[in-house]
């Protein structure tokens, strides 16, 4: 698919090409219950657009525990960062430190690139990449809560107005 187009853009540029290579997808893993295949954590969406991860507790005590298994699920990058810039506010926690994800896509998305970054944090640019990739995998779950009620509010509100095929829809009422 890309077969001689890397060639191409040195002799078009004439200058050392640099090509890197980024899914927009991110894969994130969660812990299931085996029994209901549901998520062990769950996620509610208050009106303002934070969310709040909870768990469930097993009642039946004389049950005996089933152990927990886990899924994998995708999302979006786009979708993660959005969440995060509008909403998360979680600093990451990790052996040596902390990481403030909401701190770096911020500037990022304000136009500082990620080498400029890294040297700003005294990092190698692929560490800083790799620890804005696990940041992003801490929050999806929460990510992905916030779309889908994003999503379920709109459907709402178009079942509420109603929807209309904007084709069949001349601007005229109808009368009855």
């Amino acid at each position: 698919m890309l077969a001689g187009q890397f060639e191409e853009l040195i002799k078009l540029t004439g200058k050392e090409v640099d090509i890197k290579l980024a899914s927009n997808q991110l894969e994130y893993r969660e812990k299931i219950d085996a029994q209901t295949q549901e998520p062990v954590m769950k996620y509610m969406v208050h009106s303002d657009g934070t969310v709040e991860m909870f768990s469930q507790e097993k009642l039946d005590l004389e049950l005996e525990e089933l152990e927990e298994e886990e899924r994998s699920s995708v999302i979006n990058i786009s979708e993660i960062d959005e969440y995060i810039l509008e909403h998360d506010t979680e600093i990451m926690e990790f052996e040596g430190g902390e990481f403030d994800g909401k701190a770096v896509l911020t500037q990022l998305t304000e136009g500082t690139g990620m080498e400029e970054l890294a040297q700003v944090y005294d990092v190698p640019e692929r560490m800083l990449a790799d620890k804005l990739d696990d940041y992003r995998r801490l929050v999806a779950p929460k990510a992905a809560a916030w779309q889908a009620a994003k999503s379920d509010d709109a459907d709402q509100q178009s079942s509420i107005f109603g929807e209309t095929d904007e084709d069949d829809y001349d601007g005229t009422e109808e009368d009855e």
